[in-house]
């Protein structure tokens, strides 16, 4: 049942980002503060805390290049699922031509386990796979060659594993971390390969869609945002988007579930937790007042049949409920109500164009 549960989730999330605009959305948010970056660092590290696709990694790496052409990138990435591993490495050796001081990392660690996995032996007594892929040569079929036969084709299909406990609460079968970066380049990243350099700690820190929105604030904080928060250098930034529904959104899951709220708090929720209850460490924080901005369901051409991911309002209803986070139970027993069911779907079609709605904002460290 859990391997089942994870699957079926991984296919609600390929639709949503097949259907929606939100990976661009994302990126075009965090352009400028790509562009804010300090420019008098010989070397930026970047951390995205969930990857994906790679979409969004894949945008901040090209914007980086734009704004920093001759700055060295250590971008390290935090994904737990094989297939978004895939994607996202398959992604990048393009970039590595573009911007040839590149060394990207990949790691399936827990949040709280991000500060350890670059220097630890061992995290929970379980020893930390590693592999570095030098890249030899000087463009990108050559680079994804080496990357799809020595990374995917090998380690990460040995090591890069799940396993599911009783709660189908998923974890990693191995820690593992892997760098990639190139040959001709290699003289940039030594330091960092070696270890011996004395800060860990991330200039910029992305987390997308990091928690379930019906957490409370104080999971989303213990679990999530304070961990990231100490992994920020002086002035390093923090900046979290996540899902809040929108008018739309919210009218048709009320209507579908009537005694479910699906977001039950919001970022200014969060900052004023963070406020009240301040991480137990010397650092002190900014706090950005949030943003909200908005993407669209995209709608399918009538003569395209979308066989995976369905058409107009079965697409629709179904990035409904991946974003509102809809169990399964829930689902099960609206669908034998024919007669409320029924209802939801009439409702998504008069609804016309459905939008949804995120929100954004920043923490920096100022101390």
């Amino acid at each position: 049942m859990g391997k089942k549960r994870f699957f079926d989730d991984r296919l609600k999330y390929l639709s949503f980002i097949q259907n929606t605009s939100e990976k661009k959305a994302i990126s075009q948010k965090l352009y400028p503060h790509i562009e804010g970056l300090s420019q008098n660092k010989s070397y930026l590290r970047i951390l995205d805390a969930g990857t994906g696709d790679g979409t969004v990694k894949s945008n901040v790496i090209k914007s980086f290049h734009r704004y920093h052409p001759y700055t060295s990138l250590l971008i390290t990435g935090k994904e737990i699922s094989y297939e978004d591993l895939k994607n996202t490495l398959e992604k990048m050796p393009d970039r590595f031509v573009e911007h040839p001081n590149l060394m990207v990392t990949m790691t399936n660690v827990k949040f709280a386990e991000l500060g350890l996995i670059e220097n630890s032996a061992k995290i929970k007594n379980k020893k930390v796979k590693e592999f570095n892929m030098i890249l030899k040569s000087n463009n990108s079929f050559d680079f994804h060659s080496q990357i799809t036969g020595n990374v995917l084709g090998n380690f990460i299909k040995k090591n890069w594993g799940i396993e599911i406990d009783g709660k189908s609460r998923t974890s990693y079968s191995n820690p593992c971390i892997v760098r990639v970066y190139r040959e001709d380049h290699q003289k940039h990243f030594k330091q960092f390969i070696k270890n011996d350099y004395k800060n860990n700690n991330y200039d910029l820190i992305i987390a997308s869609q990091a928690y379930r929105a019906a957490a409370s604030v104080a999971v989303k904080v213990n679990n999530v945002i304070g961990p990231l928060m100490r992994l920020l250098n002086k002035s390093g930034k923090l900046i979290v988007t996540h899902s809040s529904g929108g008018e739309s959104i919210q009218n048709i899951l009320k209507l579908a579930f009537k005694n479910k709220e699906a977001f039950p708090n919001n970022a200014k929720d969060i900052i004023d937790y963070l406020k009240d209850n301040p991480l137990v460490d010397d650092n002190k924080y900014k706090y950005a007042k949030p943003l909200s901005y908005f993407f669209n369901f995209k709608k399918a051409p009538d003569q395209t049949v979308t066989e995976l991911f369905g058409h107009n309002t079965d697409a629709k209803w179904a990035n409904i409920l991946y974003v509102g986070q809809i169990p399964d139970k829930d689902i099960q027993s609206l669908e034998k109500n024919t007669r409320l069911h029924n209802k939801v779907k009439k409702a998504i079609d008069n609804a016309g164009e459905i939008q949804f709605k995120n929100e954004i904002f920043s923490i920096t460290k100022i101390r």
